[in-house]
């Protein structure tokens, strides 16, 4: 039976199978030996632990790098609550601590089984309680909790690096509104996008899709290369979509696009154009749109970035795309799960391109229907 989707509060229409960020993981023993990032989040996210105050232009040794500046009730947290933790449980140790207005992540080290019938959400629960009494009131937190469990080799270090850098996140999205939007519904030509980046990178009157195959004739000992029945040039309108014939040639085997004489050529024209101020969009899904994607986000080249997960209400992209951003260089788009045609991956690839091909269409006066989040 075909899964109907539901409409859920601040995430817009999502399918019943989707899992929610609070849910746990149900092979995992929540009892046993483990290193977990977890975050807890105020009700209404209220900032009741300080604000976050710095000069988003400081290294990260300066004294005036962004920092939350506690409130007696954070104070109360760092010093009191937190500290609770390894006195009540002394198997678990804090390795690190982030407080930020309206919540509070932990990374957690269990070095031994808990005592039986005590998991991490009874440790968890406790420090909750803790924090709420210590605010005088009843529960302050959301239900639940998020956990993140910290297996592979340097993801733990990754992730101090992360919270380490969070009121610098904090600060540029409270202070840069303009090009760190959100919306949970931006409908473009009937299909809905959930959207964060950049907005006016929508009305550029040039954008250019970027569409490479993954495999392509081999063209390195020929002198002209065989493209699509819409073959690209150099005197082609720059907002033509750049695609390659895959047929099978006995005289000319099919080769990784980027190992061609075709990809050289239009890489460098694809960067060339965006240097110049061009706005490129792409799904970036083969090795060839990978790489004209990641080199956008690190000379911070206007784009427009297509993806198949969802954008949430708390939803924030990975450090790369969270700066590029913050310049003002990138919209990252996701098409709503039932607006995103196909029952296979290859399929909903397909129509990542195809919406992408839509969006260079737009002119400099498009619109589209916006609710923000």
């Amino acid at each position: 039976m075909k899964k109907k989707p539901q409409y859920i509060k601040d995430k817009g229409w999502r399918y019943e199978t989707e899992h929610n960020q609070k849910r746990r993981h149900r092979t995992h023993n929540y009892n046993d030996i483990g290193t977990y990032m977890v975050t807890v989040v105020i009700e209404g996210r209220k900032p009741v632990f300080g604000y976050v105050d710095g000069n988003i232009k400081a290294s990260p040794n300066d004294h005036d790098y962004p920092m939350t500046i506690l409130s007696p009730l954070g104070q109360k947290v760092l010093y009191e609550e937190i500290p609770k933790i390894h006195s009540f449980f002394p198997m678990v140790e804090v390795w690190k601590t982030c407080i930020m207005p309206d919540h509070i992540h932990l990374i957690l080290r269990i070095n031994a089984q808990l005592p039986q019938k005590k998991t991490l959400g009874t440790i968890i629960g406790a420090f909750k309680g803790g924090v709420s009494r210590a605010a005088g009131q009843g529960s302050l937190f959301e239900d639940n909790y998020n956990d993140r469990i910290l297996m592979r080799s340097g993801q733990l270090e990754n992730w101090k690096a992360y919270l380490s850098a969070n009121p610098f996140r904090w600060l540029i999205r409270h202070t840069h509104i303009e090009v760190m939007q959100r919306a949970l519904c931006l409908e473009i030509n009937g299909i809905r996008y959930g959207a964060f980046g950049n907005f006016l990178l929508l009305r550029h009157p040039e954008k250019i899709q970027v569409f490479f195959h993954r495999k392509m004739i081999d063209d390195r000992n020929k002198n002209t290369r065989e493209t699509n029945t819409h073959e690209t040039n150099t005197s082609q309108a720059p907002s033509a979509p750049l695609c390659v014939r895959r047929q099978p040639n006995i005289h000319s085997p099919l080769i990784p696009t980027e190992q061609t004489l075709y990809w050289q050529t239009e890489s460098k024209r694809l960067i060339e154009t965006a240097i110049q101020g061009d706005v490129l969009v792409t799904p970036g899904i083969s090795e060839c749109e990978k790489r004209i994607k990641n080199e956008c986000l690190r000379y911070n080249l206007r784009l427009i970035h297509l993806q198949a997960e969802p954008i949430n209400r708390f939803w924030k992209p990975e450090k790369s795309r969270f700066e590029a951003c913050a310049t003002g260089s990138l919209l990252i788009l996701a098409p709503w799960q039932e607006d995103l045609q196909g029952s296979s991956d290859y399929e909903r690839f397909h129509n990542l391109n195809a919406l992408a091909k839509d969006i260079c269409e737009l002119g400099s006066n498009a619109t589209y229907v916006l609710k923000k989040g």
